[in-house]
């Protein structure tokens, strides 16, 4: 069990990290090009202190832009990152962070679920080639270069492995691999 958490964790800690980095090493630059829709940040997510109740401390542009884009959202939780700010919320059983730099601007968001709320198409590329995985999370990312077009990371497994699939504009590759017996 520690063994799997710890391959969550690993896997999560990648995506926001940066979903791009070791894939990019073994890509041509036309396919670097071509992959526009992967994060590659320098935003520290660790919260530098915890604002929830000092919403002073936020930059007004991120709220107003989180409020024209996120209606009827309650319960969020705002945190100081470095380079800017967070806001955690749940809306429709999905739990989402929005990221925004320092001078308000929208950087990046993630939203995280289970298999159920994954769009068909999605699911349909990751099950064609691993029918015998199941679906266990998914994270669905933004950012400011994505010009909508959303990247998935589906967590896999199987009885001995785990695997975290990239899924863009049709497209899928495997990011990580973790094998349950070690």
């Amino acid at each position: 069990m520690k063994k799997f958490l710890f391959a969550l964790v690993a896997g999560t800690i990648l995506t926001l990290a940066g979903l791009n980095l070791g894939h990019a090493q073994t890509m041509n630059s036309s396919e670097l090009g071509a992959k526009k829709n992967v994060i590659e940040t320098n935003y520290l997510i660790t919260p530098e202190k915890n604002h929830a109740d000092e919403l002073e401390n936020v930059n007004p542009k991120a709220m107003k832009r989180f409020a024209k884009k996120y209606k009827n959202v309650t319960g969020e939780r705002w945190m100081k990152i470095k380079n800017g700010f967070s806001v955690k919320f749940s809306a429709n059983g999905i739990a989402n962070t929005v990221f925004y730099i320092s001078n308000g601007e929208w950087a990046f968001s993630i939203k995280a679920y289970s298999e159920d709320k994954l769009p068909f198409k999605v699911r349909d590329i990751v099950k064609r080639k691993y029918y015998d995985y199941s679906i266990f999370y998914i994270e669905e990312v933004e950012n400011i270069n994505s010009n909508g077009i959303p990247t998935y990371i589906v967590h896999i497994e199987d009885k001995n492995n785990i695997k975290l699939a990239r899924v863009c504009d049709g497209e899928m590759d495997i990011m990580e691999e973790y094998n349950k017996s070690y």
